[in-house]
């Protein structure tokens, strides 16, 4: 990974989080052999403000490359509780009470985790099976939340 400059821990600490992961979804449209006990109803996504440098990847011929901030998790953190209003009032559901919801989170890291939990109130067991992943498979990019 390098020496000690700044750019080698960000890359291994990068490194180190983000693992390669693949996932697929598979159903059957045949309603009899489908039992679904989830449903997706709504997607979106929310810009955070002056985040450009928060998270970067570049991919290369060889290689994905990333740049995590130091300041990544504070980012999230800071602005978890306004996006998840943003998202979810105009589907009615907005809430202060975010106990209420079933979570199937990113696993980004620790500190990501314990500073979202806190933020928002949320209760140990809410996050439990996102730590779980992370611990047992690590941060496998996109497909972590599959595998939740």
């Amino acid at each position: 990974m390098g020496g000690g400059s700044t750019l080698h821990r960000e890359r291994w600490v990068a490194s180190s989080l983000f693992g390669d992961g693949a996932a697929i979804i598979g159903s059957d449209s045949e309603t009899l052999i489908e039992k679904p006990i989830l449903q997706l109803v709504s997607a979106a996504q929310v810009m955070i403000l002056d985040s450009e440098q928060a998270i970067e990847d570049h991919v290369g011929e060889m290689e994905l490359s990333i740049h995590l901030s130091e300041d990544a998790h504070k980012l999230i953190t800071i602005n978890v509780d306004a996006a998840l209003q943003e998202v979810f009032t105009p589907i009615g559901g907005g809430s202060s009470d975010w106990n209420s919801f079933f979570w199937a989170v990113h696993a980004g890291g620790r500190a990501t985790l314990d500073e979202v939990e806190s933020k928002l109130g949320l209760k140990e067991e809410k996050l439990g099976v996102a730590r779980h992943t992370l611990s047992a498979y690590g941060n496998v990019a996109s497909a972590c939340v599959y595998s939740l």
